[in-house]
């Protein structure tokens, strides 16, 4: 979804790849189709404190991976419904799930690209993937538990130690068959692209 500021947006979309590793290179391997995220409220404070202050603080620098441990591969999760008004609260709250948790993870690379003839530098491309065996919640995070990425949210890691100062831009949640079954063998990836118009 578009986020309208006069004749201007903020517009996004994701996918997701398997990220596999052939030495030590990460060979990433686009497995969905592009999906549209919600820009939330929170990315004005994002922006403004960008503009007014500069400050790097509120770049964007990373991303939850919101994952639930199903009993079998191949089975489905229930993506809950939001709005442009979800924060950290929504996150928070998978402390008193039984299967669901997420993962903070950093950004490992983000580029900067031109869309539209009229525009110039006015895209950037964010990718993240997923790392470590235990979500922020404290649950297994491993194929062995059948871990599954069914969405997830580009964040302003405010501090990088302390969760709690960080800012949502946007969410999305894969359709059910767009799920991502994380395997013994290789990552989940999620590029993320925000084209400013």
């Amino acid at each position: 979804m578009d986020v309208l500021t006069g004749n201007n947006s903020a517009s996004g979309r994701v996918r997701a790849s398997k990220v596999v590793y052939q030495g030590l290179k990460a060979v990433w391997q686009p497995q969905t189709c592009w999906k549209p995220n919600l820009v939330l409220n929170q990315w004005a404070t994002i922006t403004s404190q960008l503009l007014a202050v500069g400050s790097s603080n509120y770049r964007i620098s990373g991303m939850y991976l919101e994952f639930e441990n199903v009993a079998s591969p191949g089975d489905t999760v229930s993506a809950p419904s939001f709005d442009r008004t979800r924060d950290i609260t929504y996150y928070d709250d998978l402390a008193g799930s039984a299967s669901r948790d997420y993962l903070r993870v950093p950004m490992t690379a983000a580029t900067i690209g031109s869309e539209g003839t009229d525009f110039s530098n006015n895209q950037i491309a964010f990718f993240a993937r997923s790392s470590g065996t235990t979500g922020v919640h404290g649950k297994t995070f491993s194929d062995s538990v059948n871990s599954t990425i069914f969405g997830a949210s580009l964040v302003a890691f405010v501090d990088n130690n302390d969760a709690t100062q960080d800012l949502l831009f946007s969410s999305f949640y894969f359709d059910t068959a767009d799920q991502q079954l994380k395997l013994a063998t290789s990552q989940v990836g999620i590029e993320w692209e925000l084209t400013l118009q």
